[in-house]
């Protein structure tokens, strides 16, 4: 069967994958030779629960105040729309560009407060890639085969998209806008493909936790390289072992360290040696496409030019033949994952923060699809039967996006209070509330030389709307 890429971008209303929302999905769908097959671009409304902005997001995407009230789909419609066009393609590999730390996460946190599996990229055989960590390395070992931007800010080596787009001609129509930016990172691809198809065949073996797993534990010298703050960072690597606690997390030795030298160490010696200018062992994680390369480009880089390959070599067998120090590090390793844990907070979470604790039983899997494939009249009635606390909140608040009349008065007067007291608080929150917007939008205001005054007024004025609703849903308690 042939091989089928999807290159996927979000536009959102703010940072937080937890409370704020995907306002536009773009995606294309391409053979594994970048030939477009299909492509889509949806928007929606903001999530009913928390409908307040980041004003500094919505100024960079220029998200407008009429999409945010009036777009036809609800926050959960256009979740629902995004999966079943991406469930239509078929297995395929998923590329973002800088996604597994953003795009990734919204898109999980918006199945999940749909009622959805959260884990649409990588199940069922689809796999996910990260363009923007294959650009760092192909730039790294091949700093001619593009030409690099530098940031005006920071005065360092930048990978934005826009930015490094603009210096290699790739056509980049509108910057922020979520199909733009697919046209964008499919450009790149082309582009790495091209000029370092090395590294590209290389991205596309570790797509996979179990590509990852099968790729790296063998008798071999890894060849890691990525930019850092605008710097490039080079490690010759080793297999050590997988986190018995946490097995996305693969370490490795730093092969620049001899390991006679820290074999005999203790635990707490050794835990010296996780961080800072003395740290040898390296975390991979394998759900996020470490990208891996032959040892050939060790010795290209600057801090390898006059290492001898056999010292190296012979590094990586002595910690790989070493199973009496493995078993130690993987006890260590148990020991800081306990640690961890008893130090770590346990006050009670949000139901948005609780999507890594636990999955479903196969039964409410099973009315969680009844749920969704239901006539609108009998939605309710399934949702009262999901014994898993989070997915049958997040039933009912499909509901409330979508056909609140179709919830109890009781449950939808009180759903409706619980929203006021949380948009209305001065306490400090991890969603937006509204005297938050205000703040946002008095500070941005006092820049005298922003030219977008016009647009941050509008925004104020959807903020004073919501304000005089919400306030007027308390006075009716």
């Amino acid at each position: 069967m042939s091989k089928k890429y999807i290159f996927w971008d979000l536009e959102t209303s703010g940072l937080s994958p937890a409370f704020d929302s995907i306002l536009q999905c773009g995606a294309i769908l391409t053979d594994e030779n970048f030939n477009i097959l299909d492509k889509f671009d949806l928007r929606g409304r903001m999530k009913e629960e928390y409908p307040i902005p980041s004003v500094a997001a919505l100024l960079v995407n220029k998200v407008s105040v009429d999409q945010l009230k009036n777009e036809e789909l609800s926050n959960s419609e256009l979740i629902a729309e995004i999966q079943n066009k991406f469930q239509s393609w078929g297995e395929a590999t998923y590329f973002s560009y800088n996604g597994l730390k953003f795009d990734e996460l919204f898109l999980r946190q918006g199945l999940f407060q749909t009622a959805f599996n959260p884990y649409l990229t990588n199940t069922n055989g689809n796999k996910r890639g990260d363009v923007m960590k294959v650009l760092h390395t192909a730039a790294a070992v091949a700093p001619n085969a593009f030409a690099t931007p530098i940031s005006d800010t920071t005065g360092k080596v930048t990978f934005r998209l826009e930015l490094f787009s603009k210096a290699n001609n790739i056509e980049h129509a509108s910057a922020h806008d979520a199909l733009s930016d697919c046209y964008a990172t499919l450009e790149v691809c082309k582009l790495i493909s091209e000029r370092c198809n090395d590294v590209w065949q290389s991205s596309l073996k570790t797509l996979s936790k179990q590509d990852v797993f099968e790729y790296i534990n063998q008798d071999k010298v890894f060849c890691a390289s990525r930019f850092f703050r605008g710097k490039e960072y080079t490690h010759g690597l080793a297999y050590i072992t997988v986190n018995p606690s946490y097995n996305n997390q693969i370490y490795c030795f730093d092969l620049t360290t001899d390991p006679e030298m820290i074999f005999d160490l203790d635990r707490q010696e050794l835990k010296k040696l996780f961080k800072g200018k003395n740290k040898c062992f390296h975390l991979i994680k394998a759900n996020e496409q470490p990208i891996l390369l032959d040892e050939k480009y060790l010795y290209q880089s600057q801090d390898y030019t006059d290492t001898d390959p056999k010292i190296i070599h012979d590094r990586m067998l002595k910690i790989r033949k070493n199973k009496a120090f493995i078993e130690k590090f993987g006890n260590l390793l148990l020991d800081m994952s306990e640690e961890k844990s008893l130090t770590s907070n346990q006050v009670d979470k949000e139901f948005e923060d609780q999507i890594y604790d636990g999955f479903p039983d196969a039964k409410d899997n099973y009315l969680m699809k009844d749920f969704h494939a239901a006539e609108d009249d009998k939605k309710y009635e399934i949702s009262q039967k999901i014994t898993d606390v989070r997915i049958k909140e997040f039933a009912k608040r499909v509901l409330y996006n979508n056909n609140p009349e179709l919830l109890p008065k009781k449950i939808l007067k009180d759903h409706t209070h619980a929203i006021a007291d949380k948009l209305l608080t001065t306490d400090k929150c991890a969603w937006k509330t509204i005297p938050d917007a205000m703040a946002e939008i008095d500070n941005l205001r006092a820049d005298e030389e922003r030219d977008d005054l016009e647009l941050i007024d509008q925004y104020d004025a959807y903020i004073q709307e919501l304000w005089d609703k919400f306030n007027n849903i308390k006075e009716t308690k």
